[in-house]
């Protein structure tokens, strides 16, 4: 009995404009590359940039890639085009935790 008490206080202390306010940078940078959290609807226009934004990033990971494979012969350059991959793999999996 007593646990169930302690548990309703902690789940009614939590106020979502403590959540915004304590983490604004990071929500505003999540909902800006496209993931909208904590977020009670979606407009369509955020709907419609999402998957713009989302879009671009995939394809120009694509892209990167074939870069990198077109270039292989070319140390230098493939080994940048490389490291940028790799970076953008570790948005990807960022994306799909978040996601």
């Amino acid at each position: 009995m007593e646990h169930s008490k302690y548990e309703a206080r902690s789940h009614t202390s939590n106020n979502n404009s403590l959540v915004e306010y304590r983490f604004k940078v990071l929500l505003f940078l999540y909902r800006l590359g496209g993931i909208p959290l904590n977020m009670k609807s979606v407009s369509t226009l955020n709907a419609l940039y999402n998957t713009t934004v989302i879009m671009c990033f995939y394809i120009t990971y694509i892209c990167v890639c074939v870069d990198t494979l077109v270039h292989r012969h070319q140390l230098k350059f493939a080994m940048q085009k490389l490291r940028n991959s790799l970076g953008m793999l570790m948005i990807t999996w960022t994306h799909f935790s978040a996601r």
